[in-house]
């Protein structure tokens, strides 16, 4: 890959990875206004509404048959990056506040390039290393002195609030995984595909948890998150990552889901009046120095490098 193609797919990535990361702060108003699968499922109506005249116009153009293999992968993409993911974060943040779940998915980068070296044998370059380092000791940082800061109330609950979030963020990292899988797929062919997929894995828990009663209560300002987390969480950030992540290694991609931490704090702070301490800047400037640190490594290889990467998926 020449390195225009790397910025481009660098600033896929990135966006992708800044919308994702609003998406955190979306999913705390989702979390608080609807059932979980019910408020899961809407955003993918939607996301499916919005992206099936794009595919459908570049079908036309460019048509392209999953292969029995590629179905396999897709069903996995949006079990574990549309549905599990969303679930998990909606309960989790049920329980936790947005800064801290964006804090715990600065975990990505680390979960996904240690996933990489042992489902694609993907090799861990030294700045690599170095730039996981960096993502993790940002979020020992954040979460050593959040513990210190805490009260005693509802601890239980912030906790368990985490790991389900932990959890979210692990199935995130086994969509770039599974993504790796299926190169041959356009980003505008698989997004549309893992869409309608998640949606009919999604909806029959949907009839199972949603409140009849309160959907009368239902106001048009409480579907606007679920309006920007359908078109741009759904849509236009799976685009991006489709197409980004099948330019780079899954370590390098992995780097990225560091700047979604990074926004979810900032945007908690300006939409949700969350406050941020100097620890938070503080792991925050550590993660952006991994993704700096990985990205560079890559950045600088030669093709002759890159190559053996594409030849493992």
């Amino acid at each position: 890959m020449n390195e225009k193609n790397n910025k481009t797919a660098y600033l896929q990535l990135f966006f992708a990875m800044v919308i994702v990361g609003s998406t955190i702060v979306v999913s705390k108003l989702i979390a608080d206004s609807f059932p979980t699968f019910f408020g899961t499922s809407l955003t993918l109506i939607v996301a499916l509404i919005g992206i099936t005249p794009f595919y459908l116009h570049q079908n036309k153009k460019n048509k392209v048959k999953p292969a029995i293999n590629d179905w396999k992968y897709l069903v996995l993409q949006s079990l574990t990056g549309v549905v599990m993911f969303r679930v998990l974060s909606f309960y989790g943040l049920k329980m936790t506040s947005p800064v801290d779940a964006g804090i715990i998915t600065s975990t990505a980068p680390a979960i996904i390039a240690l996933i990489a070296m042992f489902l694609l044998k993907e090799r861990i370059s030294r700045n690599m290393w170095i730039g996981i380092v960096f993502a993790i000791l940002g979020v020992c940082i954040i979460n050593l002195f959040t513990e210190a800061h805490s009260t005693s109330e509802g601890v239980n609950d912030r906790i368990l609030g985490n790991l389900i979030i932990i959890l979210a963020v692990v199935c995130e990292a086994l969509f770039t995984i599974f993504r790796k899988k299926t190169p041959n797929i356009p980003a505008m062919h698989g997004s549309f595909h893992i869409i309608w997929i998640g949606l009919l894995l999604s909806i029959p828990f949907a009839f199972i948890d949603i409140d009849y009663s309160a959907l009368r209560n239902y106001s048009f300002k409480d579907f606007l998150p679920i309006l920007y987390y359908g078109i741009f969480g759904s849509v236009i950030a799976f685009i991006l990552w489709f197409d980004g992540v099948s330019k780079v290694s899954a370590s390098v991609a992995g780097l990225f889901t560091g700047i979604m931490p990074v926004s979810a704090v900032i945007l908690s702070f300006l939409f949700l009046n969350e406050n941020i301490h100097w620890y938070h800047i503080v792991g925050i400037t550590l993660v952006l120095l991994g993704i700096y640190y990985g990205s560079k490594k890559v950045k600088n290889e030669s093709d002759n490098a890159e190559k053996p990467v594409a030849n493992n998926v």
